[in-house]
């Protein structure tokens, strides 16, 4: 964590204590809460609190929108901001305390429970004057927003000071994963606040359904992840047909980030780049034994069946939703620039960015990785041959991405002392361009 972001993190207490303070003054006079109704939305929002939905690689949520929101149409604003304090205080300091099986580490650190808290609270107090400034559904719709654009914002923020990355980009990513299911559980907020006031009670018994949006959310993303899971495992099986293309998919996938990290994609895109790579050899599975393992350069027949992995793979794919867009990287990987790819001849901006990424990522590992026709290459020649092909073979951009991520490559303008090998490298760079991956 960089001493940027650390004090950014810090420093957001100021704020949120200094609002607070200054709601406690203005609502003074205001008539004094229910107490058992104020006690236990803040033990439902630190239960919520405390089971977070992964629903990406940076990105987590939770019910307590629900719980937060009626606070703020229940109470006083200086009240409602004190009990989401409390309530994500309580519920952040539990995950200090609990260790991840999977990792050994625990679900939150002392900064983020001081940020988290922080942060929220700022947002309920932008919430809670929105909604006594306009008149009643529309001040609960009005609170909503602010308070959802006001925590994202504080948050993405923060990312963007992480990964120096543009905070609107990663913004716009956590809002297309998580916007419905935060709508709904704004709706169920509402409900809750319309139905508990007087009924503590209620409030518990609403927090059933808002519990159902959680769980529905949940199992969604564990359906997802086991539908991943599952095909990756047939990528995998396909890959150990060939002992030289062995945990093949697994490289091209970790250098296809790496070069879309350097090019500063947002991290949708990242992630569908991702998922194809790991994938992308899939319809191998229909190319005979004999084929795939022949020890020389193959006959335009077996050439022929090579050429329809591509299409096998993306056929296999439309049978799943969450590959809806990472088929067509699949379909378009052996694709060239100068439009002499296959399986359709696409050229230049035809093929899609992400195939143009996978093709220099699979080119790569498997220039790099020994083959039945030759030994591995040296990272130096195969930099040279990417560098030999950008605007030809593959995309000048990503092979330029790709080769900055190896300092000392050399340029593609001073590979001159590569002139007298370029027969063998064009020889290469034929047999990559039919038998790579």
């Amino acid at each position: 964590m960089t001493r940027t972001l650390r004090s950014y993190l810090l420093l957001m207490t100021a704020p949120a204590v200094a609002v607070l303070a200054l709601l406690a003054i203005a609502s003074a006079p205001h008539q004094g809460s229910d107490p058992a109704l104020l006690a236990l939305l803040v033990v439902l929002g630190a239960l919520a609190a405390g089971f977070p939905v992964v629903v990406s690689p940076r990105y987590k949520v939770d019910a307590t929108p629900a719980v937060y929101l009626a606070c703020v149409i229940l109470f006083p604003p200086a009240t409602a901001v004190a009990a989401i304090g409390l309530s994500r205080a309580l519920g952040d300091g539990a995950l200090c305390l609990r260790i991840d099986p999977t990792t050994g580490r625990k679900g939150r650190q002392p900064i983020d429970l001081i940020f988290n808290t922080s942060q929220l609270m700022l947002a309920g107090a932008a919430g809670a004057i929105t909604y006594h400034a306009l008149p009643l559904l529309w001040g609960a719709v009005g609170a909503a927003a602010v308070m959802y654009t006001v925590s994202t914002a504080l948050v993405v923020t923060a990312a963007g000071l992480q990964t120096s990355r543009s905070p609107l980009q990663i913004w716009i990513d956590a809002a297309s994963a998580d916007i419905s299911q935060t709508a709904a559980l704004y709706v169920a907020g509402y409900l809750l606040a319309m139905l508990a006031g007087g009924r503590p009670w209620l409030a518990a018994v609403m927090m059933v359904p808002v519990a159902g949006v959680q769980l529905s959310l949940k199992r969604s993303v564990q359906l997802t992840e086991q539908t991943i899971k599952a095909v990756e495992a047939m990528a995998d099986v396909v890959d150990r047909r060939d002992p030289y293309t062995f945990q093949h998919s697994e490289s091209v996938a970790r250098h296809a980030v790496t070069i879309a990290r350097q090019l500063k994609l947002p991290d949708h895109e990242v992630e569908v780049i991702r998922l194809a790579a790991r994938v992308h050899d899939l319809g191998k599975i229909a190319v005979p034994d004999e084929v795939l393992h022949k020890q020389g350069r193959l006959t335009p027949d077996e050439f022929e069946l090579m050429k329809k992995h591509p299409e096998t793979g993306a056929d296999i794919l439309a049978k799943f939703p969450e590959y809806k867009r990472g088929r067509q990287l699949v379909l378009a990987h052996h694709e060239r620039v100068d439009g002499l790819g296959y399986p359709h001849g696409l050229a230049g901006r035809e093929i899609t960015f992400g195939a143009r990424i996978l093709a220099v990522a699979d080119a790569w590992d498997a220039m790099t990785s020994d083959r039945p026709y030759r030994k591995a290459l040296d990272p130096a020649i195969a930099i040279a041959e990417l560098q030999r092909g950008r605007g030809t073979q593959w995309d000048s951009d990503v092979v330029d991405a790709f080769a900055t991520t190896f300092p000392g490559a050399a340029p593609a303008e001073s590979a001159s002392w590569l002139d007298a090998g370029r027969p063998l490298l064009r020889s290469l760079g034929a047999a990559v361009g039919a038998l790579a991956g």
